[in-house]
C-alpha cells in the first residue's frame, strides 16, 4: 500500500482531484485509489497510466468502477478500484493521472503490487512489518552451507537471534525437529542443484543415463550391452511341429547331465538354476525331421572330395535306396561339421560352421545314380577352412561320411521371456498417472518413465537386420521378371498340359481378357506363344512398378506384408508375394552376420502393448534407441539402463514421441539375461524345456559352434572418451574426392573405389570409379546404388557421376636365364603362377591378380624382376617390354619400356594382365626363357 503526503483539509475539500493512496489486492490485478478533491466528470480507464515493471511491463487499466463497502473516512475523499489487464510482478511500478481536473503535485504516485512494501513519493522503498515496530538488521547468512549439517547449523545460528529466549536444543524439542526437517530439505534441494550442474556436461556426468544422452548428441552410441548367440541342433527320431518360442534351452555341467538323465527338463528346474538359458530369436512353426539330424556329404565317386577355403556349395546325400528323405529349402540353417579328419584320424574341432542356404535343388549324380541335393549359400558365409568329404561304406550299406550337415537348426540367443519366470503368468503392468493440476506446465509435459523389475534385460540388435530384408527384396524383385519369363517359356513348351495353376498363374500375369479361357489346346498353345512375343509390352507396366519397388528396396525400406507384399500377390501370383514377405527366412541374411550381434545397434528385448479392460488388445510400442526422430505420432519407447543395471522405460513428450494416454495401462514382457555371462564353448547347450507338454521324440540337443557374440554394457569412462572422438571418426560428408571414395568403398558389394573431382565449366562432378567384389564389371544396378548412397552425403553443388574402373590392358615380356639344374617347363610353369590372376602354392593372390591391383598402382620393373629371382632355379632375369597394350591407345613412339623403369597409371585405372592366349585384349605375358634343361 502506497500513502502519500495530501493537502490540508480545505484543499481536500474544494480543490482538484489527487492521489491519496494506492492500495494492492493480493490477487495483483486489482488496485483501490484513494482521492482527495474533486474528482473530474469524466473519468475511465483511459485516465490513468501505469508505468514500470521489470519481469511484467504494459500493465493497463481495463475497468474502472467505484470501490465497494464502508464510506471512506475523510472530507471529500473518494475510492475508485481498478481492474488490470495482467498481475504485476514484485518490483516498483507508478500510477499517473492523465487528463485536467488533477492536481499537478498529486497526479502520480509509487506503488508496489508486494503488499510488505511502501513507497514514499521519492521511490525509496522501506519494508513495514504487519505487526509491531520495524526490526533491526536481518542476520548474515552463510551461503557457503551446503549439506545437512551445515544447513543445521544455519537455522540454529538464526533462531538464536530471533527467538533468544529459546535455547532448547534436545533432539525430542519440537523447535528442534522443525530445524532438522528444514535443513533435510536444504540438503535435497542442494543436492538437485548440484546434480543439474554436474550432469549437465559430458566431462562432469556421473550417471550412466546423463553419459549416454550426451554421447548421443555427439554421435556416439554408447550400449548396453548384448546377448549371446549360437545355433542349436535338435535331434528327433520322430517328425514334431513345434512353435520355437515354446522352446528352451540351457547348459548344465557334463556331471549334472548324467545324473538327471535325458535332454528334457522341466519348467521348474529350467528356471532355479544359476545357468545360462538361451531362446529362439525366429518366433514361428518348425517341422523337425529326423531325417535332418545328420545328412551326410556327397564326394560325387572320389576317394576325397576337397573342399577349399572360401567354398560355398556342396552336395548332400539324399536318401538311400532310391526313396528321397531331405526337404530343405532356401533360408534353412545347416551346420556343417567334420567327423574324420583327412585319412581318417580325429576331427578338428574348429572344423564347424553355421551356414544360411540360399538355394537347394535336387539332383543325381550321374556316375552312380545316388539322389543329391546341392545347397548353396551366401559368400558371407564361405567356408573358413578347407574340409576333406570322403563317403565310406558303412555297416549297412549305407554311404558313410567324414562330413556332415546338421539340419534342425535353430538360431538361439541368452535370456529368458519374463512370462516363463516364478509369477510370470501374471502380467506387469503400468499405470499411465493423470497429468498434475496447477502452474507447473513443466510436470505436465514431462515424458512418462516406467522401470522394469527384471535384471539384467536382454539387449539384442534386430533379427533379421532391415538392411538385409531389404538387400534380399530388392534381389527378388529384380529376378520376377526374368523367372515369369521363364516359367513362360516352360508353359509354351507343355501347352497341351496346362493345369488350372498354371492357367491361374497366366491370368494373374496378363489378365483374363488376354488369356481367354484356354479351352482348346490348339489355342493354349496359340495363346501361350503369343504371350511370349508380347511379354515386354503387356508387363512394361507392371515392370515399371517393379522398379519403383527396387528402388524402395535399395534405399533400406522393407516391403511391408500390408501392402507392397499384397501389391506383388495380385500382380505377380502369391508365390512371389510369400517369397518376398519378411518373414520368410530366406530374406534373413547369411548366418554369420547373425552370429557376430553389434551392441551398438542392440534394443532392449521387450513387448510394450496398452492394455483394454474389455478386450485386453491396444496398441503397440516400439523400442528405440532415442527419440530425436520420433513424430508425434510415433509409438516410440526407449530403454535406459541406469548403474545398478535397471532398466527405464522414457515414452514421449508429445513432440518427440507420442506420450501415453493418462490412465492407461500398458503391459510390458521382457527377456531376462545379457553380457558376457551368456558365452560358452561349443557342445555346452545339453537341455532343453518345453512351455507346455514334454517332448520325447527329441533324442539330443547340442550347439556345435560356440555361444558368442555376448558384451558387457559399455563403461562410462570409456563411453566418455570415445564420445569425445566420435564427430571425427565417421564420414558424414563427401567434399573432397578422397570422402567420395571412401564412403563408395563401404558399400558391401564394391571391393574398392577411387574418385576424382572435375570441373565442368558451371559446377564440379564427383567422377568416381567402382572396382567390384566378385567380378570385373560392375552392373548396372550397382552403380545406382552408389549413386544413391552418394547422393545423400554429397557437398551441395556437387554432381555425381559413377562408372567402372578403366581397366588398362599390359603388355609385359621377359628374359629368364634358368640355371642348368632345373627344369625349363617347371620353371615357366612356376612363374606363370606367380604372375597371373590366381592363387599361389602359398595361398597368396599373384601379381596380376585383380585382389593385388588397385587404382593407379604404378607397374615397376623391379619388382618384376625381384619376383623373377624369388622363383627356384631362375639366375637372370630382365624385363624387355612393359608398356599398355596397343588395344588400350599406347602411343607407337613410346619406348618399350619406360626411362624411369616405372609405368605410372592415372587414378581412375587399374592395371589388367589376363594372360589369355585367346583374350589377348586383355593383357599379355611373354616369357622367353633360357637355359634350364
Amino acid at each position: 500500500m502506497t500513502v502519500l503526503d495530501g493537502p490540508d483539509d480545505d484543499l481536500r475539500a474544494g480543490g482538484p482531484a489527487g492521489i491519496a493512496e494506492v492500495r494492492a489486492h493480493p490477487d495483483r490485478r486489482t488496485l483501490t485509489v484513494t482521492f482527495f478533491g474533486a474528482l473530474p466528470q469524466r473519468v475511465n480507464r483511459d485516465s490513468f497510466l501505469i508505468e514500470g515493471g521489470r519481469r511484467v511491463v504494459g500493465v493497463r487499466v481495463v475497468r474502472v468502477a467505484p470501490e465497494a463497502g464502508p464510506e471512506p473516512d475523510g472530507v471529500g475523499v473518494t475510492r475508485l478500484r481498478l481492474d488490470l489487464d495482467r498481475p504485476g510482478d514484485e518490483s516498483a511500478y507508478r500510477l499517473r493521472l492523465l487528463g485536467r481536473g488533477f492536481h499537478g503535485a498529486h497526479d502520480q504516485a509509487d506503488f508496489t503490487f508486494d503488499p510488505g512494501v511502501r513507497r514514499h513519493p521519492q521511490g525509496a522503498p522501506r519494508i513495514v512489518p504487519a505487526d509491531g515496530p520495524p526490526v533491526g538488521p536481518a542476520p548474515a547468512i552463510d551461503y557457503l552451507a551446503k549439506d545437512y549439517a551445515s544447513f543445521r547449523r544455519l537455522l540454529l545460528e538464526r533462531l538464536s537471534l530471533t527467538l533468544p529466549q529459546w535455547n532448547e536444543r534436545h533432539v525430542p524439542d519440537l523447535w528442534v525437529t522443525l530445524v532438522e526437517l528444514l535443513a533435510h530439505v536444504g540438503d535435497r534441494l542442494s543436492y538437485q542443484q548440484d546434480a543439474v550442474a554436474t550432469e549437465a556436461y559430458l566431462d562432469t556426468a556421473r550417471l550412466r543415463t546423463s553419459v549416454r544422452r550426451h554421447a548421443r548428441l555427439v554421435g556416439h552410441a554408447m550400449h548396453d550391452g548384448c546377448a549371446a548367440r549360437t545355433v542349436v541342433c535338435v535331434e528327433t527320431s520322430a517328425p514334431l511341429t513345434v512353435r520355437t518360442d515354446d522352446l528352451a534351452f540351457t547348459a548344465l555341467p557334463k556331471d549334472a547331465g548324467a545324473r538327471a538323465g535325458g535332454p528334457a527338463m522341466s519348467r521348474e528346474a529350467l528356471t532355479a538354476g544359476p545357468h545360462p538359458v538361451y531362446q529362439p530369436l525366429e518366433r514361428r512353426t518348425v517341422l523337425l525331421r529326423p531325417e535332418h539330424n545328420g545328412v551326410p556329404l556327397w564326394a560325387w565317386g572320389q576317394d576325397a572330395f576337397r573342399l577349399p577355403v572360401g567354398t560355398t556349395r556342396a552336395a548332400l546325400v539324399d536318401g538311400h535306396g532310391g526313396q528321397r528323405a531331405l526337404h530343405l529349402k532356401a533360408g534353412d540353417l545347416l551346420v556343417l561339421e567334420e567327423t574324420q579328419g583327412p585319412g581318417g584320424g580325429a576331427p578338428d574341432p574348429g572344423h564347424r560352421q553355421a551356414v544360411r542356404l540360399t538355394r537347394a535343388t535336387r539332383d543325381v549324380d550321374a556316375d552312380s545314380g545316388t539322389p543329391v541335393v546341392k545347397i548353396a549359400w551366401a559368400d558371407e558365409d564361405a567356408l573358413t577352412f578347407p574340409l576333406s568329404v570322403r563317403n565310406p561304406p558303412g555297416p549297412d550299406g549305407r554311404p558313410g561320411a567324414s562330413v556332415v550337415a546338421h539340419g534342425n537348426a535353430l538360431l538361439v540367443e541368452h535370456g529368458l521371456d519374463s512370462t516363463w519366470l516364478p509369477g510370470g503368468d501374471t502380467d506387469e503392468t503400468v499405470k499411465v498417472p493423470q497429468a498434475p493440476d496447477g502452474p507447473d506446465g513443466a510436470a505436465r509435459t514431462r515424458p512418462f518413465t516406467a522401470t522394469v523389475r527384471g535384471t539384467p534385460v536382454t539387449w539384442s540388435p534386430p533379427h533379421p537386420r532391415p538392411d538385409d530384408v531389404a538387400a534380399a527384396q530388392a534381389r527378388g524383385l529384380l529376378d520376377l521378371a526374368a523367372e515369369a519369363r521363364g516359367r513362360l517359356r516352360d508353359l509354351h513348351h507343355e501347352a497341351a498340359r496346362l493345369d488350372e495353376d498354371d492357367r491361374d498363374f497366366l491370368r494373374t500375369w496378363f489378365g483374363a481378357s488376354v488369356v481367354g479361357d484356354l479351352a482348346d489346346a490348339a489355342d493354349r498353345q496359340d495363346t501361350v506363344a503369343r504371350l511370349l512375343c508380347r511379354f515386354d509390352e503387356l508387363l512394361a507396366a507392371k515392370r515399371r512398378r517393379l522398379d519403383t519397388l527396387v528402388r524402395r528396396a535399395r534405399s533400406g525400406y522393407v516391403l511391408d506384408p500390408g501392402d507392397a507384399t499384397w501389391e506383388l500377390g495380385q500382380t505377380w501370383g502369391h508365390g512371389a508375394a510369400q517369397a518376398l514377405h519378411r518373414d520368410n527366412p530366406a530374406l534373413h541374411g547369411p548366418a554369420r552376420t547373425a552370429l557376430r550381434p553389434d551392441p551398438r545397434a542392440a534394443l532392449p528385448v521387450l513387448h510394450v502393448t496398452e492394455t483394454d479392460e474389455t478386450d485386453g488388445a491396444g496398441a503397440r510400442w516400439t523400442p528405440r534407441r532415442d527419440l530425436l526422430g520420433s513424430g508425434p505420432r510415433d509409438r516410440h519407447v526407449v530403454g535406459e539402463t541406469d548403474d545398478d543395471g535397471v532398466l527405464t522405460l522414457r515414452f514421449g513428450d508429445g513432440r518427440c514421441g507420442q506420450a501415453p494416454r493418462p490412465g492407461t495401462r500398458l503391459r510390458v514382457t521382457y527377456r531376462v539375461g545379457n553380457g558376457r555371462s551368456g558365452n560358452a564353448g561349443s557342445e555346452a547347450v545339453n537341455r532343453f524345456t518345453h512351455r507346455d507338454t514334454e517332448l520325447p521324440s527329441v533324442t539330443r540337443v547340442r550347439n556345435p559352434v560356440p555361444v558368442t557374440g555376448g558384451t558387457d554394457p559399455e563403461p562410462v569412462a570409456e563411453a566418455r572418451r570415445a564420445a569425445t572422438r566420435a564427430p571425427f571418426r565417421a564420414l558424414l560428408r563427401a567434399v573432397t574426392a578422397e570422402d567420395y571414395a571412401t564412403l563408395a568403398a563401404g558399400h558391401p558389394e564394391v571391393r574398392r573405389a577411387a574418385a576424382t573431382l572435375r570441373w565442368t565449366g558451371s559446377w564440379y562432378e564427383a567422377d568416381v570409379a567402382l572396382d567390384p567384389a566378385g567380378t570385373t564389371v560392375p552392373w548396372p544396378s550397382l552403380l545406382a546404388d552408389v549413386r544413391a548412397v552418394l547422393h545423400r552425403y554429397r557437398r551441395i553443388g556437387h554432381d555425381v557421376v559413377t562408372r567402372p574402373a578403366l581397366l588398362v590392358p599390359l603388355d609385359v615380356a621377359l628374359y629368364v636365364l634358368v640355371d642348368p639344374h632345373y627344369v625349363t617347363a617347371h620353371v615357366r610353369e612356376a612363374l606363370l603362377r606367380d604372375f597371373l590372376p590366381g592363387r599361389r602354392t602359398d595361398g597368396t593372390p599373384g601379381f596380376f591378380d585383380p585382389s593385388a591391383l588397385t587404382f593407379g598402382t604404378p607397374v615397376r620393373a623391379s619388382a618384376l624382376v625381384a619376383l623373377c629371382m624369388g622363383v627356384p632355379g631362375v639366375r637372370h632375369a630382365e624385363v624387355t617390354l612393359l608398356r599398355r597394350s596397343r588395344a588400350a591407345g599406347a602411343e607407337a613412339e613410346r619406348p618399350d619400356v619406360p626411362p624411369s623403369g616405372e609405368l605410372r597409371l592415372r587414378p581412375l585405372e587399374i592395371p589388367r594382365l589376363d594372360g589369355d592366349v585367346t583374350r589377348p585384349e586383355n593383357g599379355r605375358l611373354t616369357l622367353r626363357l633360357r637355359g634350364g634343361r
